[in-house]
């Protein structure tokens, strides 16, 4: 179960926190994201390129592909491939398969759902917070990095979920 309702929870329990505590959003220029962790490392995606979050649906593994994928989800009527964004980077997950996330990606005629170790909430930052720095070459999320945001002292990459699909890897699943 899920959909944008699980996102607009995001939202709510945000600005009651806001409220809460006091913060104000006076800074009419908010960049706001979806903050995530895989494999220990925690990221933000722009809010526009997530579509939804889903806890983990039933899954019918697809034969002859590679190991990240999971396989087909029926989601409301749509066929959703997920992906194991760990496995798919060669990384390895902290969380059990249940207990872990799925951030669909719908853009462009292109339709899947990448499952992540956690959803850690909506997040928003201050545009003047946002660094251009890239992640190291050598990180297995540098092709989909953009920058970093500055927050409290942490940093907290950007994630581009869409790039995944200009990767002839990800687009191309079955085992040669």
């Amino acid at each position: 179960m899920a959909s944008s309702g699980f996102i607009e929870l995001l939202r709510l329990a945000d600005l009651a926190k806001a409220r809460a505590t006091g913060r104000h959003d006076l800074d009419q220029h908010q960049w706001t994201g979806i903050a995530f962790e895989v494999a220990g490392q925690q990221l933000v995606a722009p809010m526009g390129e997530i579509s939804e979050i889903l806890a983990l649906p039933e899954v019918v593994p697809i034969p002859l592909t590679k190991p990240w994928l999971l396989g087909v989800a029926n989601v409301r009527g749509r066929l959703l491939p997920l992906a194991d964004l760990a496995k798919f980077l060669n990384l390895h997950s902290h969380e059990r398969l249940k207990k872990r996330k799925v951030l669909v990606i719908d853009e462009d005629g292109m339709f899947s759902g990448i499952l992540v170790d956690q959803v850690l909430g909506i997040m928003q930052f201050s545009e003047n917070h946002y660094q251009p720095n890239v992640l190291p070459e050598n990180s297995p999320f540098a092709p989909y990095n953009h920058g970093v945001f500055v927050k409290e002292g942490k940093e907290w990459p950007v994630m581009m979920p869409s790039l995944l699909f200009t990767n002839a890897d990800y687009l191309n699943a079955a085992v040669t």
